[in-house]
């Protein structure tokens, strides 16, 4: 029997999909617990030796927006499928970044229910039926070639030519169109500030709890195979985790369901679009609820290792120091081979191409900031002066980063950053294009915050609060300079961290990658040395966690030398550097030798086979010679420390895994059904 375009989910197939999401959690579960135990060291690491880092210049914004504040509202035409017609909604967009529509002004004036609410990560944003099409036929490969001229019309009928198409792979889809080319701007803009800052809502948790679900999640999937960033981490954790879900189960429904799919050429793909959304929508339920779960059973884990880990901390970092010099002599020279013939040749050619758009971007920002600056002075200067017009024109300046048109000047460069990596050969097959994008854009947001942020605190602490006083003009003058300086030196530091991050996240997994035939298969080999040395740790060291430190180590230096310079410690990325400090702070450990990568005197073998087996490796590594680059500052010494003060009370805590690093990834059963086991999925 075929699926008609009234089908609903019947309760086999929802249970099958909840068994499928139940699979996946029982899966994930398991590298949860490990990498929650290995960042809770990480972080107890940190606390006992707080790594240095460069304090930033600006002070951090700790303002909150309210969720419920509404940012923009207005009309909007959708196409509405069950009726074929586009129809008028009235469209709101909070500070929280749901879409809601409401049949009317009045209705949403009235509080009532909203016909509809969308969360808009995960989407993307197109502006011609072609690109959506096209979207469409990639995402499902059975559509191509079908004629389904009947659909496109209705959608491409946009009553004033203006149109908005919201795609998601599994997400029911939303096809808007605007009253005019301005409205169809700031609309453009609005829309795809919001769904930037809900794809990375996860990456500004500066947290090792988020940090050690991020290394599962890259676990289970490299377990498979896959390797690196991609569209499948926007969101939050049971949005990743729903997304992981759909990755392996689209193939399965695409097989046994589309063929069956009956009706008209202009009823298949709504109609399959309409399944998919009500089969997520099942999913990301049955994924919430486990996930709940899981955080309990962390609550549960930390207790216990608050009572294991901290008394025996030094006996661990003592077992964990053996397992670094066993891997580093094992594995260390076929990485540093795969690093130097392999990556080395195209580092400078992509981190250049990076920093020059960073750059172009940050200055824009800067000229936005300056004049933005500029404008109040002119307000303050112009009115009669007192305190309440200094205080209206800060809190004008104070929106200026949630201006999505305005940023849109900051954020276009950006867009470009695929062209940096056009050079790449396949092989890397790098697929986080939109992550470096919207990654970027949040960096540029976060300083111009934290530059509008220091000008007023600087500007309103120095004024009492009965009036101005008489030297206002010389002070708005001096402070828009100071913050100017700030702002240099902070976006400097930026996008080096930036660049770094980024080539990080491109060859490391390559590295990772090429390396996993050579050297994967001898891991359970230190492992057994774990199991039979001690059980100290309590699962907190890990062999092939460690084996990916060193990776990480090894490819950090290599882009070091290829930046000319010592990149400071990134406060944030999605790689996890774990207990990467071994490298550089061995000394403080005691008088083990540092394992660090090793210089082979022999000449480079011409591939990775010819590498000196594990056990003819040998020989102790040299110090880590990095050294922090510190930023000229141009401040008084009182305000030095004020400064000095609030930023320690507004930085988070870090755990030592801050920069990318692919750490963890366990070789374990993972769930490959062959197509044949699966169950009829027809209804």
């Amino acid at each position: 029997m075929g699926l008609n375009f009234s089908t609903q989910l019947d309760n086999r197939m929802r249970e099958y999909l909840k068994g499928r999401a139940d699979v996946l959690l029982n899966d994930v579960r398991p590298h949860c617990r490990e990498q929650y135990a290995a960042a809770f060291l990480n972080n107890v690491w940190n606390e006992v030796e707080p790594r240095p880092s460069q304090s930033p210049q600006l002070l951090k914004n700790k303002v909150l927006v309210d969720s419920q504040q509404v940012i923009a509202q207005g009309y909007l035409m959708q196409h509405v499928e069950n009726r074929k017609k586009w129809k008028e909604c009235y469209f709101v967009m909070k500070a929280s970044y749901h879409l809601e529509y409401y049949e009317t002004k009045e209705a949403e004036q009235r509080k009532l229910k909203p016909e509809g609410s969308v969360l808009l990560s995960g989407y993307i944003l197109l502006n011609m039926m072609t690109a959506y099409r096209d979207m469409l036929y990639r995402s499902w490969p059975h559509f191509q070639g079908i004629t389904d001229r009947s659909w496109e019309e209705q959608c491409m009928n946009c009553p004033s030519g203006h149109p908005l198409f919201l795609w998601h792979p599994y997400r029911p889809h939303l096809l808007l169109c605007c009253h005019s080319a301005d409205d169809h701007h700031i609309w453009s803009t609005l829309l795809a500030d919001a769904i930037r800052l809900l794809n990375t809502v996860i990456y500004r948790r500066d947290s090792f709890e988020v940090r050690a679900f991020l290394e599962a999640v890259r676990v289970y999937r490299q377990q498979k195979g896959q390797y690196g960033i991609c569209d499948l981490y926007f969101g939050s954790e049971t949005e990743i985790l729903s997304n992981l879900v759909m990755e392996d189960l689209c193939p399965v429904l695409e097989a046994q369901l589309v063929p069956h799919v009956r009706g008209p050429d202009s009823k298949r793909k709504p109609t399959w679009l309409k399944m998919i959304g009500e089969m997520y929508a099942v999913v990301e339920a049955q994924i919430t609820e486990g996930f709940q779960t899981m955080l309990r059973e962390n609550e549960e884990q930390s207790l216990h290792l608050e009572k294991t880990v901290r008394p025996d901390f030094s006996q661990i970092l003592t077992s964990k120091k053996q397992l670094v010099k066993k891997i580093q002599a094992a594995f260390g020279d076929r990485m540093q081979w795969c690093c130097e013939e392999q990556v080395r040749p195209h580092l400078t050619s992509v981190g250049d191409g990076a920093a020059a758009l960073m750059n172009a971007s940050l200055m824009e920002a800067r000229r936005l900031f300056s004049e933005e600056v500029s404008r109040v002075i002119s307000l303050v200067k112009s009115k009669e002066q007192d305190y309440s017009s200094l205080a209206e024109a800060c809190r004008q300046l104070q929106g200026l980063p949630y201006r999505s048109v305005q940023m849109h000047r900051c954020y276009e460069k950006t867009e470009t950053l695929t062209q940096s990596l056009s050079e790449l050969p396949p092989r890397f097959a790098f697929a986080g294009d939109r992550f470096f994008t919207q990654r970027a854009q949040t960096v540029i947001q976060q300083l111009l915050q934290d530059a509008v942020y220091t000008f007023q605190h600087l500007l309103l602490s120095a004024q009492p609060a009965g009036g101005l006083s008489a030297e206002i003009n010389q002070l708005l003058d001096n402070t828009r300079v100071r913050v100017l300086k700030k702002l240099d030196s902070d976006s400097t530091a930026a996008v080096r961290q930036f660049v770094r991050d980024s080539l990080l996240e491109i060859f490391l997994p390559y590295v990772l990658k090429t390396l996993e035939p050579f050297c994967k298969a001898e891991l359970p080999t230190y492992e057994a040395y774990l199991s039979a040395d001690d059980d100290d740790g309590e699962g907190v060291i890990q062999a092939e966690r460690t084996y990916n430190e060193l990776a990480l180590h090894i490819v950090s230096e290599e882009i070091n030398k290829a930046m000319k310079e010592t990149s400071t410690q990134p406060r944030y990325s999605l790689y996890s550097e774990s207990m990467s400090c071994l490298w550089d702070k061995e000394p403080q450990l005691g008088n083990a030798e540092s394992p660090r990568t090793f210089q082979a005197e022999a000449a480079h073998p011409t591939s990775p086979g010819e590498l000196p087996e594990p056990d003819s490796v040998a020989g102790p590594l040299g110090e880590h010679q990095g050294q922090a680059e510190a930023t000229a500052s141009e401040v008084d010494d009182a305000s030095r420390r004020q400064w000095s003060q609030e930023d320690r009370g507004s930085a988070p805590q870090g755990d030592g895994q801050n920069g990318p690093a692919g750490s963890g990834y366990s070789q374990s059963g993972s769930e490959t059904t062959a197509q044949s086991d699966e169950p009829d999925l027809v209804m």
